[in-house]
Formats: structure tokens, sequence, C-alpha cells
């Protein structure tokens, strides 16, 4: 069965709602043809094609964003409306895989998982869900899945993977499952309609207005001047990474200071920002789950919001004052959520400096998302890892910052960059020295992080 292209559905055939402040999309990035978000999982066993077949379906008959069609007005992507289709079947193609002379398994599944994340995806298409796999043979195979991000994020990735076992073993064991059943993603945009009419978010913009008045958003400088008459064909990434073992004492160390992990990379930062620019005051480009409530926590859908996080850090002696700065920034951030267009339209010169050809404003993005328990449903299921990040494709002109920890808890930091602005050699200084800084905090906390010999330590 081929995918179903939507843009042509006769208007009126189903309910109207309105766009989530996610979904509203002036620029055309959120919608655009490469924002996808690609993921493999090996599987080892036996495995019933129908039954798979099945639970993609089951998939998409419980999680409506999968299934629902988004319509813009021609002039203005802040307009327009979503309507939530009939079930629909998940096209699974089905490929018997023969290996080049010399090449792996492991290796096939690692291109397979390189070549998916080069697709692209219109979100007109319905099912938003492609899948795929590939067998080598009757207990051996890789399946691949990709979902439009105007859809789907990093959360929801966890959520189809418990959600695709727990369907496959009730159709193989004729047991129903337990899930939960999940909020409608529809109401995730009446809930915003109604929350930003109330006290709490008109507590929120004061706050946001106080905190970010005279603010801009942090950037560092590029090598030369850049935009997009200058653009090389493809972005870069530098990959930098710290071992399990090393990581897990980042973990420990936080924990004693009642942080996290995500508090001792802003706090690294702080020190890598000062030392770049020398200002201890800086308003980062971030992101949050932007799930408001536990009630979205089962909900696929795209819900990432953009937090402009600022770290004044002037008075901080030690590491650890700096990962108590970003600690109490953090739970701000949380306490006062709003859609960021919404700050944006109170602070708009927050966003002015991401136009200077000669800075790089650094974008924050930490993959936290729940781990997806229990999504076996064969004897072995494990997400393919590339050895290294890869770059993102669709976002261009960008200068992101990914941070996330792998199945092995190897934690990987990667930098996507474009060339025309920005030497190799700056970003592997840049990249070296925040690890470096990880690492000294988590081993030093009470180190004062200016002390005399901090300038050797971290190049600027």
């Amino acid at each position: 069965m081929a995918e179903v292209d939507q843009s042509g559905i006769p208007e009126g055939s189903a309910t109207r709602y309105p766009l989530s402040s996610r979904q509203r999309d002036p620029s055309g990035l959120a919608r655009a043809p490469k924002h996808v978000i690609p993921f493999a999982v090996r599987i080892k066993g036996e495995l019933r094609l129908e039954s798979l077949e099945g639970a993609l379906y089951d998939v998409v008959e419980r999680q409506e964003s999968l299934r629902t069609r988004v319509e813009y007005s021609e002039t203005d992507g802040n307009v327009g409306f979503q309507e939530v289709l009939p079930p629909l079947a998940v096209p699974l193609g089905v490929h018997d895989v023969t290996l080049a002379p010399g090449q792996s398994r492991d290796e096939f599944a690692i291109d397979l998982l390189v070549k998916l994340n080069e697709e692209s995806m219109p979100f007109t298409v319905k099912p938003s869900l492609r899948a795929s796999l590939h067998r080598f043979d009757d207990h051996d195979a890789v399946l691949t899945l990709l979902t439009h991000h105007l859809f789907s994020d990093g959360w929801s990735t966890d959520i189809l993977r418990r959600e695709i076992a727990a369907c496959y073993r009730a159709r193989t064991t004729g047991i129903p499952h337990t899930l939960p059943t999940p909020v409608p993603y529809r109401e995730f945009a009446a809930w915003e309609q109604e929350f930003l009419q109330g006290e709490r978010a008109a507590a929120a913009r004061r706050f946001w207005s106080d905190k970010l008045a005279g603010a801009e958003m942090f950037t560092m400088p590029a090598d030369r001047p850049h935009g997009p008459d200058t653009l090389m064909p493809r972005s870069a990434i530098g990959n930098f990474s710290i071992d399990p073992g090393n990581f897990a004492k980042v973990s420990a160390s936080a924990a004693q200071s009642r942080c996290s992990v995500w508090h001792v990379f802003l706090a690294a930062f702080m020190v890598l920002a000062e030392k770049v620019v020398g200002r201890p005051d800086i308003t980062l480009f971030t992101s949050n789950s932007g799930r408001p409530t536990p009630d979205f926590y089962d909900t696929i859908g795209f819900f990432v919001n953009p937090v402009p996080l600022r770290l004044e850090f002037g008075e901080c002696r030690s590491f650890r004052d700096l990962m108590l700065v970003a600690r109490k920034a953090s739970s701000q951030a949380r306490q006062y959520q709003l859609p960021f267009a919404t700050i944006l339209d109170m602070t708009p010169a927050l966003m002015s400096g991401a136009a200077d050809p000669r800075a790089l404003m650094p974008i924050f993005n930490y993959i936290n998302s729940p781990v997806a328990h229990d999504t076996g449903f064969a004897t072995s299921v494990e997400p393919v890892v590339t050895p290294e990040e890869l770059p993102t494709s669709f976002l261009r002109g960008g200068f992101v910052w990914t941070f996330l920890v792998v199945p092995s808890g190897e934690f990987r930091c990667s930098i996507e960059y474009e060339p025309d602005a920005v030497d190799a050699s700056t970003i592997d200084r840049w990249g070296t020295d925040f690890i470096d800084l990880i690492l000294a905090i988590a081993d030093t906390p009470d180190q004062p992080w200016k002390k005399p010999g901090m300038e050797e330590a971290v190049s600027g």
C-alpha cells in the first residue's frame, strides 16, 4: 500500500481544530520535507509480519497526530487549522538484504540509518509514519521508522517504540495491552489557548518581561562573515564524547549538588562563554520538552519548545555556584513556561544578534526524553546507533549543540555548523574545551571557576 498525500482532501470532510503554537510556521521550516525524525531498531528473533503491520496500524489509530492533516494559509504560516483523519494503514516495505562483500550486518544497519537521515517526507503525507523492514534472515532484521517533526518529536520517538512493542505483543498473544489512553494532540492547542488567557500566563509574561529586559541571545564570533549566499553544499559536524565510566562520575557529582547533568553542561558553557566573549551574563537559546502537564506525557506530537535561558553569573565563585545558577534558571523556565512566539512578541530585540553575519548563535538541544521501557517484542530489540552523530540536514545556517546519552552510557556532544562561517579547528577547540570543563566541574566542583591558571586551561 502506497503513502497517501492528503493535501487534496475535500474541505469540510473532518472537524477543524486550531493550530498549536508549535504548528504555526511563518518561516516554513517546521513543515519542510527534511524536518524529519529517523529511527531504526535491530530485531533478533521470530517476527510476524502481519502482527507488525497490525501494530503499526494500532499506533496510528491511538495517536491522532500521526493521521492529522494541517492546512496553512497561502500567505501566512501562522494561520491555519488541523483536521484529524480516520485511522490509516502504515505501508510496510519489506526488503531481503544481500550484504556487500566484506560487509557485516552491523555495518549494514548503520548504513541504513545514515541513509534514512537523508530522506524527506512531505508534511502532507498521511499517515506521518514510514516503516521499512530489512531482513537478513527469518530471525534478524532492521526496522526503520520515519516521522515528520510537525507531528512528532524526540520524546514521541520513545512513545512510538513502546506502543509498537505493546501492540505487537497484544496481536501475537491475544492479550490486550495495558497502554494508557493518550490525550489527543489537538487538545494541546485547546489547552494552550485557555492557558494563555489565564493568570498563570499573565504571571509568566511578567516574569519574562523582567528577566529578559535588555537581553539578546548569546552569540559567538564567526571566523568570517557569512550568510545565505555563502552557504556550502552541506553543513559540517564536530563530534565530542565522554566515555560511560567518566560520564557516570559526572552524573554522580551533579547529584551531590542536587543538580542534573544539564546544569553541569550549562555551567561548563558559562565558563567557555566568558572566555570567548568576556561577558558573565548570557542568554542561551535552549529547548525543553514543551509538555505542560503529565496529561500529555503519553501523546505523540510536536511539543518541544524553545526557551531563552538567561544566566547571570558574575557573582559566582566556584563551579558549584555556576551549577546552582543553572539550576535556578532552569527551574524558573519550567515554572513560567510560555510559547516561544509569545516571549518574542514581548521582547522583539531578543533575536537581533542572530542576524549579525559575523556571529554564531548556539542552539542548545538536549535530547532527554524518558527511557522507553518495555519495548521488546522479540528476543532482542535494540536501537541502531551510529558511531558518531550525523548532521540534521534540514537546518541550514544554524549552529546547533546537541547533547545526548546513547544506550551504552556514552555522552555525546555534537556541534553542527556551517563551514563558510567557522573553521573546523575553531569547533574542535570549543568542543574540546567544553568537554574538559564538564569533567573538571565533576571532579572539583568547589574549584574557583576563574582562579589563576584557568586562562591556560580553557582557550578562547
